[in-house]
């Protein structure tokens, strides 16, 4: 059982502008920084195929200068105060955040609005060398891109499947005159959210906010996206590599999904950590790969869970077979009791921890805001982790861990399509 005193909770503030922007504060006076970020529900989910990768180049350009500061004094504002300034691009929002010391907040504040507001998106040219150069260095990665091109696989064709970052032909096309027509497109005050988490005053904070972002003219648009379907089958793709990397997955749930719980507690006792049992089988016990884990994705829409493993390319077939009967025992039989609530205390534990950083408190706010429409509380995220029971995940195993619903790609030095052939 949850202990009550776990669940004790600051409630947030939720306030909007009178333009729309959703302004999100948690105060945490206990502490000595503040995280703020603002987050636009915009990624490469939204970018057509010819501008793949328009998201991420816009997020780069935002910091190489406004109308009042160079590229320089942006960093130097926050940075020369001990905070960091920063921002990253995801599938389907964008988010622009500074970390300050509560002393610094106004600065860091101050430095977002006009990164969001008066960005002048110059250096074209020297940028997209840099994010070319990010690209390649993602395909030198092996792991990065075993995940970029299994996503590919399982989403084809749409822009849920393609790498964040874009391709080198995409990047390479891409005009100032695609850049500010995307910025308009998606930069509006209904499409923000201000999220701020830590030790501040919140009537204060709000009001700068009001004065930095109100001013930005309203405008609302709406956009739906359909439900991509996922796309199973075996893939293999020959590379000079020393490894082989393999990924292989099912689908899974969306971000609002009450299900995704579930699919939590299983895809943690599969392969959450440590003492998970693709870990134990295959590392532990018969010592064939350094890194094995389950990932998983949640969006909109859809979403997927899946299993990474690499491996010398002699261990490969081992591997897939160690793997799927530890899929089949959890499909066979339902998790013992003692196991169930270690995993349930991990996710637990998992949660209640990440609390105690600003940035995950900024970041879980937003996201429930983005996705839900409303911020979830620690206490009903806890009673849906407490109310999934053994019966719960066979159940969801038995239906999601078929043949037909299994897509796998392996990375690999040699053409080794043969050794995918294995039944689940």
């Amino acid at each position: 059982m949850t202990q009550p005193s776990l669940l004790v909770e600051i409630a947030p503030t939720v306030r909007k502008l009178a333009n729309g922007i959703t302004v999100l504060m948690e105060p945490l006076p206990h502490i000595h920084s503040v995280a703020a970020g603002l987050w636009i529900k915009t990624g490469s989910a939204n970018e057509r195929s010819e501008q793949a990768g328009i998201s991420h180049f816009l997020e780069h350009l935002f910091f190489k200068g406004t109308t009042t500061r160079t590229a320089r004094q942006l960093m130097e504002a926050v940075e020369s105060k001990g905070g960091h300034v920063n921002a990253f691009t995801s599938r389907e929002y964008t988010c622009i955040y500074a970390k300050t010391l509560a002393a610094h907040l106004g600065t860091g504040i101050e430095i977002l609005a006009d990164i969001l507001k008066n960005s002048l998106f110059c250096d074209l040219e020297k940028e997209r060398n840099v994010i070319l150069e990010e690209i390649a260095s993602n395909e030198d990665v092996p792991e990065e891109y075993a995940h970029d091109l299994f996503t590919e696989r399982i989403w084809p064709g749409v822009p849920l499947g393609r790498p964040i970052t874009g391709t080198l032909e995409s990047v390479s096309g891409i005009t100032l005159d695609d850049i500010r027509a995307y910025y308009s497109a998606w930069y509006f005050p209904e499409n923000v959210v201000v999220s701020i988490a830590g030790n501040f005053d919140c009537d204060r904070v709000f009001e700068q906010v009001r004065r930095e972002l109100e001013g930005i003219p309203p405008r609302s648009a709406s956009s739906q996206r359909e439900t991509p379907p996922f796309s199973s089958g075996h893939h293999y793709v020959t590379r000079d590599i020393t490894q082989t990397h393999l990924c292989f997955g099912f689908p899974g749930p969306s971000a609002t999904d009450p299900q995704r719980y579930v699919y939590d507690m299983l895809s943690n006792s599969l392969g959450g950590g440590p003492i998970s049992r693709l870990f134990e089988r295959i590392r532990e016990n018969e010592g064939l790969a350094y890194a094995i884990y389950t990932f998983s994705s949640s969006y909109l829409t859809t979403g997927m869970m899946g299993v990474y493993a690499a491996v010398a390319p002699e261990n490969l077939e081992k591997t897939i077979r160690l793997a799927f009967e530890e899929v089949r025992k959890l499909r066979d039989e339902p998790l013992p009791a003692a196991e169930l609530e270690t995993n349930r205390e991990q996710l637990k534990g998992n949660l209640l921890m990440a609390l105690e950083n600003t940035s995950n408190r900024m970041t879980r706010m937003a996201k429930g805001m983005l996705y839900h429409g409303r911020l979830l509380t620690i206490a009903e995220v806890v009673e849906a982790i407490d109310a999934v029971k053994a019966a719960d995940i066979q159940e969801l195993a038995q239906g999601l861990f078929q043949p037909e619903r299994c897509a796998m790609l392996v990375l690999g030095p040699e053409d080794g399509a043969s050794k995918l052939d294995f039944a689940l």
